[in-house]
């Protein structure tokens, strides 16, 4: 069974991937920014369970900050759907704030 993380995991795309993912056999891990996420996601889906786990990654940009999830992961394939908050005020920068965390995370 392949063992597949996917980023961003309570976003619109990757809530697809993942369906798509669990049907297809993988055991999936979501990357969430907070574990609430994470049990959203299993509330709403009960089916995935003991095939949805998931890791906090609270700042996916910041640098090293996958090391250990990946690490422990153990993971044939990552499909990276995060994306930085958009409603966050404070985001005014295109490069700094959008494409440097997508690219860069």
């Amino acid at each position: 069974m392949p063992n597949t993380l996917v980023t961003g995991a309570n976003g619109f795309v990757a809530a697809h991937v993942i369906d798509q993912l669990i049907a297809a056999g993988h055991q999936v891990t979501g990357s969430v920014r907070s574990l609430a996420k994470g049990e959203q996601i299993l509330a709403t889906h009960p089916e995935y369970a003991g095939k949805l786990t998931f890791t906090v990654v609270s700042d996916y940009a910041k640098a090293g900050t996958w090391d250990e999830a990946v690490k422990e992961g153990n993971f044939d394939y990552v499909i990276h759907t995060a994306a930085p908050l958009l409603d966050d005020p404070g985001n005014t920068d295109f490069k700094r704030d959008f494409l440097e965390p997508s690219v860069d995370g």
